[in-house]
């Protein structure tokens, strides 16, 4: 296997780090002398730190950590008011805009992260964290919206439906740090991070499943570097979904041969040391301790009007004490994972302090495949349908997120220009008003399968979200009994096990939390789990209308009329003209607030993807309440110097 060489830029960053800023930082995040010995200690001395088992699942299938959007960026942008006239100790005067300083400071479970590793890794605090070390080919403007903007390449020219011809910026570098040490990037760079994920090779060159993005990289045909600036990429088909799909997913860093060359398959294996990342981003690593990451902004970083924090501070610790980090002005927002009472209470202690909502980005939803097996619970499509209509989605609503929540379609509500309009939606079966006309409507259709003298439904409630909100399973049984008549079994498994069952061919209803979408263009999640030939389907049930609008999704290039037609899949199933085995039901509201210093893009509160967009947000430092005290971790020569 290969090994990191001896020295090189991370011993190099370590060792100049003073014994002192690393005493300070751990115990700010309540790292232990234990935690900080790892810290401290060379390669050889470091015990192999336990790596939590991954979930069964990819990331976007966790519960929700989320983080995404509503917010009046009216309120969260508004400046400091000016002294006034006769103040004996005047302040410095408020920026008029984005002003360069300071250090923001967020909490982020940073200890629950996979790999280093930016093609190898999957976890979404991971993401979040190599969101402001890398870049991607093209980003999200919004990933509410999916539109596509520049990132390391221009938008491409797409000379025919097949081809995309990218140009690099020509400002673009990597780090200037080993081993990169601030070269250009180039087509190659690009050429060759696609290939690498294409052959999913470890450092020994046998295949390694920890390339959990080849398939997605597979749909592409060739590439090809014709010049330094100017990549060439084309596909077997037209694919409509490409751009967001591939090279503006949530994962699409890119980085440098060199990495893989000197980090070998310590990138993949060692989680505990930050310094095997190289990237293009607006920010380096400077101290990661276990339970806190400090990122520093690169000194040459390549793209004005963003990276205005001098560093980035991400600390993890027990929840508990969220609250009292923003009382002491130790993190600069509230939200995720606070209850909203938590938020509530710190709103009514700090009413000057600009608010904001943000959606939890995995709604909660009931999956209840067609069986294809005569006299089976779930084997009529008008049984499935009944029980859709008999969850009452505001009484849901109430019950697991005291009221703060929306119901949701097949698209949630925060995914603008894919989802349907909430005007239009509440005119339809299951979000109507009129929940009489629901329950008759249930009824009707339980009658017209056979009526209630079928096997029992067997309701399955995920573990993990009967502990979040206890009680649930037994509301929703209670709700489909009385709506339907219907006998429901309830019982409770493990989330894992439960997904584990129905890819294999069981079949039951399963409340709980569903996939957390990787971008807003929903066609490759469709021709996984709508279309009749898509690998995640698990119901019966072929439609052969249903399968065509899909198909002209994937080959649709004209974003409004793709979304035209996401519409249309949308209203077939809530009409009922389609199986609709993952059933909707409500996507719940985070409330959040944030120091007065603080002045967020408007994006940081969109959902899940957006952490990037720290990277143009911006302190003003000479507000009256801003710590002075936050500094970044001073190194040994500057300790050194200052004694």
């Amino acid at each position: 296997m290969s090994t990191r060489p001896s020295g090189g830029h991370w011993t190099t960053l370590r060792r100049r780090l003073s014994r002192r800023t690393l005493l300070r930082a751990s115990a700010r995040a309540g790292v232990g002398a234990a935690g900080l010995a790892l810290v401290g200690c060379s390669d050889d001395e470091k015990p192999a730190l336990q790596q939590q088992p991954e979930p069964a699942q990819n990331a976007q299938s966790d519960p929700p950590q989320q983080q995404s959007v509503q917010q009046s960026a009216q309120q969260s942008m508004q400046q400091t008011a000016p002294e006034p006239d006769g103040a004996q100790d005047p302040q410095p005067q408020a920026p008029s805009g984005p002003a360069r300083g300071g250090v923001i400071r967020a909490w982020l479970p940073v200890d629950r992260h996979d790999r280093w590793d930016p093609h190898r890794s999957r976890f979404r605090y991971t993401q979040a964290m190599h969101s402001l070390m890398y870049n991607r080919l093209l980003r999200p403007d919004s990933v509410s919206s999916g539109e596509l903007e520049a990132d390391l390449c221009a938008l491409p020219e797409i000379p025919d439906e097949t081809t995309y011809v990218f140009t690099v910026d020509p400002a673009a570098v990597f780090w200037d740090d080993e081993p990169a040490n601030g070269r250009a990037v180039t087509a190659e760079d690009i050429r060759w991070n696609i290939e690498r994920q294409r052959s999913a090779l470890d450092a020994d060159g046998l295949p390694d499943p920890h390339f959990f993005r080849r398939a997605a990289y597979d749909r592409t045909a060739s590439a090809e570097a014709t010049t330094d600036g100017s990549l060439r990429l084309t596909t077997d088909a037209p694919d409509a979904a490409y751009l967001s799909s591939v090279h503006a997913s949530p994962f699409a860093w890119i980085t440098n041969p060199e990495a893989a060359e000197q980090f070998g398959d310590a990138w993949r294996d060692d989680p505990s040391d930050v310094f095997l990342n190289s990237g293009t981003g607006p920010y380096t690593p400077l101290l990661y301790n276990g339970a806190e990451l400090t990122l520093a902004r690169s000194s040459n970083w390549w793209r004005a009007e963003s990276a205005w924090a001098d560093g980035i501070t991400l600390t993890s610790g027990d929840t508990s004490g969220i609250a009292g980090l923003y009382d002491t002005a130790t993190v600069d927002r509230a939200d995720f994972p606070l209850t909203n009472a938590t938020v509530e209470a710190l709103r009514e202690r700090y009413p000057e302090h600009p608010t904001f909502e943000l959606p939890l980005a995995a709604s909660v939803e009931l999956l209840a495949p067609l069986s294809d097996e005569v006299g089976a619970a779930l084997g009529d499509p008008r049984i499935i349908r009944a029980i859709g209509l008999a969850v009452d989605r505001p009484q849901l609503t109430q019950r697991l997120y005291d009221g703060h929540g929306r119901a949701s379609g097949p698209l949630p509500w925060f995914l603008e220009g894919w989802a349907l309009n909430e005007r239009f939606t509440v005119s339809l079966p299951g979000y109507r008003e009129d929940r009489e006309a629901d329950l008759a409507e249930a009824a009707a259709l339980v009658v017209g399968a056979g009526g209630a003298t079928g096997s029992p439904i067997p309701l399955v409630v995920a573990d993990l979200f009967e502990g979040f909100f206890p009680g649930s399973g037994e509301a929703v049984r209670g709700m489909i009994v009385e709506a339907t008549g219907l006998e429901v079994n309830l019982e409770h498994r493990a989330f894992a096990d439960a997904i584990d069952q129905l890819r294999a061919g069981e079949r039951f209803c399963f409340l709980g939390w569903g996939a957390v979408p990787q971008q807003a263009d929903p066609t490759d999640a469709w021709s996984d789990t709508l279309h009749s030939q898509g690998a995640r389907r698990w119901s019966g049930g072929v439609n052969s209308e249903l399968d065509e609008l899909i198909e002209q999704m994937r080959t649709t290039f004209n974003l409004g009329a793709r979304q035209d037609l996401g519409h249309q899949v949308q209203e077939m199933l809530l009409r009922g003209e389609a199986v609709q085995w993952q059933i909707p039901l409500i996507t719940g509201i985070q409330l959040g607030l944030h120091q007065p210093w603080l002045h967020p893009d408007p994006r940081l509160f969109e959902y899940a993807w957006s952490t990037d967009r720290l990277s143009t947000s911006w302190l003003n430092t000479a507000h009256e309440s801003y710590p002075l005290d936050r500094e970044l971790p001073q190194l040994e020569d500057e300790a050194e110097a200052d004694e």
